[in-house]
Parts: C-alpha cells; structure tokens; sequence
C-alpha cells in the first residue's frame, strides 16, 4: 500500500503494480507500504493527474511513455565507480548482478553492475524503468482529506 500526497490537497492510499511492456509484474504495493510526495519522482505526473480525478474504491489502469519520465529522468551522476576492494563479497562482480547500498539510517538504493575490470566495478543507481514504455494498474483505498 502507498500513501502519495498530492501537493497538500489530499492523501490518497493505493495498492499500484506496475508493468513494463513485457507484461510481467515489476513493481508491486502489496508486499509493504510507504509514503511518498508529488514531485519526489515516485509517481508520473500523469498518474498524478489521474488520481486525482478517483475516489475510494476505483481502479484504473494507465500506460505511461517512456518520454513521460514516470521514474524520472537518466541521471550520469547516478553511474558510479567502485574499487572492486570495496565491493560486497556476497555479491559476484559481474555485469548485471544486482547490489544495494545504504543511502541513510532508513534506506537503501539499489544499482546494477555495468561493467567489471580487474581494479574497479562501474554500477548505475539509476532506476531500472527509467527509458521504458509501463503500465501501471492502481487501486484507490481511500482518499483522505489533508488537515491543516
């Protein structure tokens, strides 16, 4: 379940799964909950914009361009460089393993290896979706009111 607050109006929580064209399931709500804001990246303004036409109990299903940047744009800056001594032991360095790091004291980013040589692991942080025509498929569980 996902909390997204639209810009201080209303707090809508939703049950989101989202696909690429593949069809096989990406990203899903229904295995924990979290609360993101509008403008965070997390959720394309398109289906922003279309939450906030839905009430309680509505579902719809939506597909997003990937010129729509529903998981934000390519960042270079997301592209780093490892020395492979650095690198987790419980993780193979080789191109498109997968590792996750520790941002702060509550999370974590995930990237995936690019690139291996024998001094140094080049790994993108960037979102796996970015770039990619999606559909996402949202359930709207309640719609609550901001007060303040």
């Amino acid at each position: 379940m996902i909390e997204i607050d639209l810009e201080g109006e209303r707090v809508y929580r939703v049950r989101c799964r989202v696909f690429p064209q593949s069809r096989q399931e990406f990203e899903s709500s229904d295995d924990g909950s979290c609360k993101m804001s509008v403008g965070a990246g997390f959720v394309s303004t398109c289906v922003q914009a279309e939450l906030g036409r839905r009430s309680a109990g509505e579902r719809f299903s939506m597909p997003v361009t990937a010129g729509l940047a529903a998981f934000g744009g390519h960042d270079p800056a997301l592209i780093q460089t490892v020395p492979l001594v650095d690198f987790p032991q419980d993780i193979e360095a080789k191109p498109g393993a997968l590792v996750a790091c520790s941002v702060d004291a509550d999370g974590f980013s995930a990237g995936q290896v690019l690139k291996v040589n024998d001094r140094q692991v080049k790994v993108d942080f960037n979102h796996p979706m970015i770039g990619k025509n999606l559909r996402f498929e949202v359930e709207v569980l309640a719609v609550m009111e901001r007060r303040g």
